[in-house]
This record gives structure tokens, sequence and C-alpha cells, in this order.
């Protein structure tokens, strides 16, 4: 059956008027992950409220362990070894997890003869079986079963992945986990996967991965959307596939990410209360299943953390975040807003920082 897959983004938004706020000396500063970078960049001009430099989550954590930013940005959750070195270095204090948005990692390709890449479908399980070497070539039976009609070439797949330490690097293979046995037992999840395909190039940030899987045939890597999209490989993003139970019958559903099913993997009731959720490989019809939250990391008493000074416009930013205005932004820079469970128990725990 022919499918036509198309990525659907809000191109605006109402704009929001803040002079008076973008004019005073932004004086918080924060670093870390580059996944939502268009987003906090946007947030911190648009409120002048801070400054953000994005560099990685691993490069962010760091800067929040040592003191150097008054706070980080992680797509990824701190490491044992992580926590313990904050709380050594800091006073005792531990880490406060402040989602901010949901978004999406998208699986780009760059195969010569394929005229329209967004009728290539991917399950999980061969994304996995990719990035952990069981699979090797493009024309590999695994992925023409997917693709009746399509002629892929004789070629080895290069594939593209971030040199860095990286929050989006553990959202996508930590989803790769849940769906790739073969990858689980090779590569495993965390902020600097051990990859195991024969052919990788590993490049710096989001950008440089798109711009990798841009530059070298035959190449596939992960990037978010909104990198994507400036990139210019929009047309690039393969469908994903996840196993879901459809008007009840089990099949494998292909979904592009946009706006819509971002939002529709952020369909959750209950809400951890450290506020650490997954939502990768969602079961619900209609979701893209490589979807992650990131977030802002706070000192859990900012006294103690030898920064009680920043702690109120800590908490400005933060609120300005959870706003109307801010989370409105979202749509057009190819990010979803927070769902609503999830929004009000982060206003909760705002309102507990010390």
């Amino acid at each position: 059956m022919n499918r036509t897959f198309r990525i659907a983004l809000t191109a605006s938004v109402a704009g929001v008027s803040l002079a008076a706020a973008g004019a005073a000396m932004a004086t918080v500063t924060g670093s870390g992950a580059t996944f939502p970078r268009i987003a906090y960049e946007t947030w911190c001009r648009d409120s002048g409220i801070c400054s953000y430099t994005a560099k990685g989550s691993t490069g962010g954590i760091r800067d929040f362990i040592n003191g150097v930013v008054d706070f980080g940005a992680s797509d990824a959750l701190l490491s044992d070894a992580q926590n313990a070195e904050l709380a050594q270095k800091r006073g005792g204090v531990t880490v406060r997890y402040f989602p901010t948005l949901l978004g999406a990692i998208t699986v780009p390709i760059n195969v010569p003869g394929i005229a329209n890449a967004n009728r290539v479908k991917l399950d999980g399980n061969t994304v996995g079986q990719i990035f952990d070497g069981t699979i090797t070539k493009w024309n590999d039976s695994r992925i023409t079963r997917q693709n009746r009609g399509v002629r892929f070439p004789d070629s080895p797949i290069t594939v593209c992945v971030r040199s860095d330490g990286s929050g989006t690097s553990f959202t996508f293979s930590r989803y790769l986990t849940k769906v790739s046995p073969s990858f689980k037992q090779k590569v495993n999840f965390s902020q600097t996967p051990p990859w195991t395909a024969p052919n990788v190039i590993k490049q710096p940030g989001n950008a440089g991965v798109g711009n990798c899987v841009k530059s070298n045939q035959n190449s596939i890597g992960y990037v978010d959307l909104g990198d994507v999209i400036a990139s210019g490989l929009t047309k690039n993003v393969v469908a994903v596939g996840q196993s879901r139970v459809i008007k009840g019958k089990r099949k494998v559903e292909y979904v592009l990410p946009s706006v819509k099913t971002i939002s529709t993997a952020g369909n959750i009731r209950t809400v951890r209360p450290d506020l650490a959720i997954d939502v990768s490989a969602s079961p619900t019809p209609g979701a893209y299943p490589i979807v992650g939250t990131t977030w802002i990391l706070a000192y859990s008493n900012y006294t103690q953390a030898g920064k009680g000074p920043q702690l109120a416009e800590v908490r400005q930013f933060l609120t300005y975040a959870y706003s109307p205005a801010a989370q409105n932004r979202l749509a057009g820079l190819g990010f979803a807003p927070l769902p609503n469970p999830v929004l009000q128990a982060a206003r909760r725990n705002l309102a507990t920082l010390g």
C-alpha cells in the first residue's frame, strides 16, 4: 500500500513582546545539550534573563558539576559517578531535573538513487541493527523487505554518530535497547555509546552529525528535528516503525516526526516525582517512536552549592520556560510543548527549589 509521509511543522507562531525584559542584562548562564539549542537560545533572547552555550549534554553536566554555570542542560540523566562528583564538589547537593520540551530524534539518510527518501521505512529493530553493525549494506533483505519497490545500492552503510558526550546519543541508544535485542547486547545505552558498526564517522553536536550525513553518500545518522531542518535534510528523514495494537490488531506502524506526532508520544497520565520521564517507544498509535525530553539541571540547594545569588534568576528563567509564551514558541522551532501533567508537576517542583 502506497503511503505519503509528510513532515508537518507550524511555520509561524504568534510573536511575543518582551522588549522590557530583553533590554535587561542577561546575568544567568547555562550550557549543555545541543538538542534544545534553538529553543534555549530563543528563550534566553526573548526573556533577556540568560545566556546559553550549546556544547553537548556531557559538557553541560561537567560545567554544572564544576559550578562554571548557573544551570546545566542535558538530554541524559546524570550517571552515578556524575552524581557522586556533584555532591563532592558542590557541598553535598543533588541535581533537580526540570523538563522543558519534547523533541524528536530523526534518522536521516543519504542514499544516491533514491529520489524520495520519505518513502524509506525502517522499524526500530532494523535501525538498531544498522548502528550495531549487524546490517552493513543498504540492499540487506531486512531493509528491502520493508521498502518494496525501492532500489537500494549494494553499498556499505556509513554510520554518522556523535564524537562528544551527548544526551541525544543517550536518548537514541536507550530507545534502541528497547526495540533491538542485538543493539542492547552489543552497544547498550549511555552518553557515549561504544558504537560497533564497521564504518563509523564521529562529529560533534547534532549539527555535526547532520553535516556528516549530508556530506557522505550511503550514510545514516541521528539528529534532532530542528537541526535536520537547518541542515536541509527534511526530505531525507526515514519513517520509523513501531509495533502497536491498532484497531485490535498488532502491526508495525511507520511514522514521521512532526509536532503532532511528537505531541502524541507525550500522551502520558502519570509523571515520576523526580520528572525523569521517558516517552520513547510510545505504544500510542500515531506517535513518533524516538521522542525524548530534555532537562534544565538545577542544584537542590543553591546556597549550599555556592550559587545563592543566582537562585532567583534561575527560578525566573524556568518560570518563563513554563509560561504559555515560551511553550507556544516551540512548534515553530520543531519541538512540541510539554504535556499538561508534566508541566503542572514541573511548576510544583519549581516552587520548592531552594
